[in-house]
């Protein structure tokens, strides 16, 4: 019973952590995408940086034949000199992958108010076609507490049949929040 009562306190505990606002705020910084299946065009505007484009998936991405993974790094000199973090994404497929991470991206690309891409949606297969992201500026609500200042980096791997047909580059700054 002790420790039912100890499991409950320690989520209610983090339930209300995630709730306060963060002490940090973030920005884009560059994203590179290469590859064919899976292209994000993408440009950021403006001094907060809001990102802008579309994201083409030129076949339906399947559980079967489709995988990601991801790595993420970070910089706190802004040197370039990047150190693996813990933060990462196992192989997976990439229907499980926008189930299990969509949480940490849908407070910023939040589906039909600055984005079409149905991830919100938990398509799989997640369908081929254009979708637009438009005004998207970093949203840190459903984020770890505690985040790394400087720059972060997130490396996204996309696989089909374990041939690699793409990855994603993503770098963002993380500074503390002005108040």
């Amino acid at each position: 019973m002790q420790m039912i009562k100890l499991y409950v306190l320690l989520t209610l505990i983090a339930e209300t952590c995630m709730s306060l606002p963060k002490s940090y705020q973030a920005r884009f910084v560059s994203w590179n995408s290469t590859g064919s299946v899976v292209d994000f065009r993408v440009r950021f505007l403006g001094r907060e940086r809001r990102l802008n484009g579309s994201l083409v998936i030129s076949e339906d991405l399947d559980s079967k034949r489709f995988t990601v993974s991801a790595e993420s790094y970070s910089d706190v000199s802004g040197g370039g000199d990047y150190k693996l973090m813990p933060f990462s994404m196992p192989h997976q497929s990439v229907c499980q992958a926008a189930k299990n991470f969509w949480i940490y991206f849908r407070a910023t690309l939040k589906y039909g108010v600055n984005t079409d891409i149905p991830f919100e949606l938990k398509p799989c297969p997640i369908p081929n076609g254009n979708y637009y992201m438009k005004n998207a500026s970093i949203e840190t609500d459903d984020w770890p507490y505690i985040m790394p200042r400087g720059f972060f980096k997130g490396v996204a791997t996309f696989k089909k049949d374990d041939i690699v047909v793409g990855t994603q580059e993503v770098v963002i700054f993380i500074e503390d929040r002005t108040p």
